[in-house]
């Protein structure tokens, strides 16, 4: 941040050359005021005037037919989506917080939309759907077209020009990445407003820092906590503009705890206790508290239940846990469905091939695998190990349809951590795994049935039955206990993936037992017991069971799977890129495409404003590398109020594009180019904050108040008018340039497609 004139007076105790010159340029310009002429009246307003021209072209570039195109684009599938998910009070799973998504929702609630559209696929029409996408385009819009003005509010409250600001905000307002993101249904904008407003809010605080504790100094703060509890609201990498915050913070502690400011240590305490609180608890409190609204909406039984434990599934109205889910006893009939990929466990007569394609031998036992559909087949019944004959006598009872008291149906059902046999219904054989690779993967254990009497193998026939987060002796039950079925001598899960077994094996997945027993994908339920339907009493009764699951144990276990799920998010994307090419902007994302009419949207950054600002932030880092090796050598190369305000203003600047970039190099998740939207924009600060440096002789302060002698606007001088000219005018063309495929509303000849082609990496369509 800048220093005033007045602290450096302060500190040295004598005026500065630099300040008397700015005092009799201050004088001079309150003589041109006096004289009330036309020039006079454009420069005393000009702060005015930049900033309503920032309000209006961002306006104009946001909203500039917004209705086109009528369909889906992109990630409006997912973020449109869960709007509608709000709005029907579906639950639903995403990886990244509810906010920005929740404010979607309240735009399509605002104009009475109900949530009946899905957004199921890019492409879908609007019109014929009965959308009100214009409106919610809109809603969404609106946070786009406050980041110009945004911008310019930070520059300013910073110190620099008008100039400067102004020319910050021009190129926030025509990059054309910023611009298609803006205008449509997605997160990105929403994260990038409440970060924005956090770095205004903080900058509003830090310059009231020698008016500690005033009505102000509080409002800032707790505007900037409040900021930063929105913005990691909205996506999780907000916790950098956090980071970013919390290093400015760090430093301004470290000033504060100086001795030689004549501090104490309980003002010290009381500065580090009202940014703790300002800063962390109010951010954490908002991030909770959007998350007990989230819960407190989204209450029925939707998408996103078979992502969680069945105790959390069992909240929400209507799921299936809570109106089907009884005990499962030894002799039912029951099927087991994987969990992960909705199969059920399969067993005939067909028998695993002599050899496999790679020439392995195989037991030529009876084939077990993984079904999509339920049939005769797919039924087995849990045997126990122990009261062999007492169990023989109670199954006979079963099968003959007699009464059975509910002391004795108790005693036979299934628990937790039971060694059990599972019996094939229509085989008449039970399960066994063997030393004996698998089909499809030989690390894996072969899963086959034998003979009941085979007392050779009887060891590789018994299962432990593990009930996912339950205690010793809790009852399995239908849908709800989540089960990891484990051989006791081996070691090994019943598991099953995606991939298909061949003809030989009628295209079913593969069972086999996995090694890695604890592996989530490990899990199974038992989907249905045959014959056996819940009454309506049952239901009752079952409803008034269901334990309470209190708010933060709902809470830590959303955020371990939202994690966890952002952490696995590997596969491979055609439009997936690495860090290193954003700066460069060596490709782009295709949103949307037309073929009929040859019109594609591709999210694609102004290239000239983007190689531009990796230009300004190689010039700052070198500029601020010399002048820190002059001042070693005690050589005075630019003015002390300049370079404290190019170290801590601009550098602050620096700091939060590299605080937004740097970590995505961490991540081993796919990352887009839309990830570095929020560098990109501090990346356009520092390069209006060089142009300054650069073609201005001083600095002064600048505020959105009227003219006065305190707040004084630079004119640029001829150099530095043409200057910014240029680098308007070039931004402004670049812009309209790539326009045609940053809004998708015209189509263009392959001639036009390929002029646009400035890299290899531009994945346009239609160049034929």
């Amino acid at each position: 941040m800048s220093v005033d004139d007045t602290q450096v007076k302060r500190r040295s105790g004598k005026e500065s050359p630099d300040t008397a010159a700015q005092h009799q340029a201050g004088g001079a310009l309150k003589s041109s005021r006096t004289a009330k002429t036309p020039v006079s009246s454009f420069v005393r307003h000009s702060p005015k005037y930049a900033f309503a021209a920032t309000v209006l072209l961002s306006f104009v570039t946001r909203y500039w037919q917004i209705w086109d195109p009528a369909q889906v684009v992109f990630d409006e599938v997912h973020f449109g989506k869960f709007a509608s998910y709000y709005l029907r009070r579906e639950y639903y799973f995403d990886v990244h917080p509810p906010l920005a998504k929740m404010l979607i929702a309240l735009g399509g609630w605002l104009v009475g939309y109900d949530g009946h559209f899905l957004f199921e696929k890019i492409g879908m029409d609007y019109v014929s759907n009965g959308v009100p996408y214009i409106m919610l385009r809109g809603w969404v819009a609106l946070f786009g077209f406050a980041l110009p003005p945004l911008v310019y509010m930070i520059m300013a409250e910073s110190g620099y020009s008008v100039a400067a600001s102004f020319l910050a905000a021009l190129l926030v307002t025509f990059d054309n990445a910023l611009v298609t993101q803006g205008r449509l249904i997605l997160l990105d904008n929403i994260m990038i407003f409440f970060m924005l407003a956090a770095v205004y809010s903080y900058i509003k605080f830090f310059k009231l820092r020698y008016k500690a504790f005033g009505v102000q100094w509080w409002t800032w703060l707790l505007s900037t906590g409040a900021m930063l509890g929105c913005v990691v609201s909205c996506k999780l990498v907000g916790l950098f503009t956090i980071t970013l915050i919390g290093i400015g913070v760090l430093y301004d502690l470290w000033r504060i705890i100086d001795i030689r400011r004549g501090t104490t240590m309980t003002e010290f305490y009381k500065h580090f206790v009202a940014r703790a609180v300002g800063l962390i608890v109010v951010p954490f409190m908002l991030y909770l508290g959007f998350f007990a609204v989230h819960f407190a909406v989204l209450t029925h039984t939707g998408p996103g239940d078979a992502y969680h434990t069945a105790k959390f599934q069992k909240q929400l109205i209507d799921n299936p846990l809570t109106k089907s889910s009884f005990d499962v006893h030894y002799g039912d009939a029951i099927a087991f469905k994987h969990r992960q990929t909705g199969v059920f466990l399969y067993s005939d007569e067909s028998r695993y091939p002599l050899r496999y394609e790679d020439q392995r031998v195989s037991s030529q036992g009876q084939q077990v695998t993984g079904a999509k559909e339920v049939s005769d087949n797919t039924y087995w019944i849990f045997k126990p190990t122990r009261d062999g004959e007492e169990f023989a006598e109670f199954f006979a009872k079963r099968q003959s349809g007699a009464e059975i008291p509910a002391e004795e149906m108790a005693k036979w059902a299934v628990r937790n951590n039971d060694v059990v046999q599972m019996q094939h219904i229509q085989t008449n054989k039970v399960l066994r795994t063997h030393d004996v690779a698998s089909p499809l993967t030989p690390t894996n254990m072969e899963f086959t049935c034998i003979l009941q009497n085979d007392t050779a193998a009887v060891d590789d026939t018994l299962w432990q039955v593990k009930v996912e987060d339950a205690d010793e002796d809790d009852v399995v039950q239908t849908t709800s206990s989540f089960l990891r079925i484990v051989s006791q001598k081996h070691k090994v899960a019943m598991w099953t993936h995606s991939k298909k077994l061949p003809e030989w094996g009628r295209k079913h997945q593969e069972i086999n037992g996995n090694k890695k027993d604890q592996e989530k994908t490990n899990l199974w339920v038992v989907s249905e017991i045959r014959g056996r339907k819940p009454s309506e009493q049952e239901k009752t009764e079952m409803l008034a069971q269901i334990e309470p699951m209190g708010f933060v144990a709902k809470y830590v276990e959303l955020q371990s799977l939202m994690i966890k799920h952002n952490n696995a998010l590997t596969s491979v994307h055609p439009f997936q890129s690495t860090p290193i090419s954003w700066p460069l902007l060596l490709r782009g994302i295709s949103f949307w495409t037309n073929n009929e009419g040859r019109k594609q949207i591709y999210l694609l950054g102004n290239p000239v404003g983007w190689w531009a600002s990796d230009a300004a932030l190689f010039a700052y880092v070198l500029s601020m590398v010399m002048i820190a090796l002059c001042e070693r050598r005690n050589i005075d190369v630019i003015d002390g109020v300049v370079q404290r305000h190019m170290f801590r203003s601009t550098g602050f600047l620096a700091l939060a594009w590299f605080v937004h970039y740097f970590p995505f190099f961490l991540m081993g998740r796919s990352l887009f180019l839309h990830h570095y939207l929020p560098a990109s924009i501090f990346a356009y600060m520092v390069l209006a904050a060089c142009y300054q440096f650069f073609m201005f002789p001083e600095y002064q302060r600048f505020t959105l108040r009227r003219w006065n002698d305190k707040a004084r606007a630079l004119i640029p001088s001829a150099g530095a008018g043409i200057v910014l000219a240029v680098i308007s005018v070039v931004q402004v063309a670049v812009f309209l340039f790539f326009a045609p495929v940053s809004y998708g509303n015209a189509g263009l000849t392959p001639e036009q497609i390929n002029a646009r082609r400035w890299l290899s990496g531009y994945d346009l369509h239609f160049q034929k």
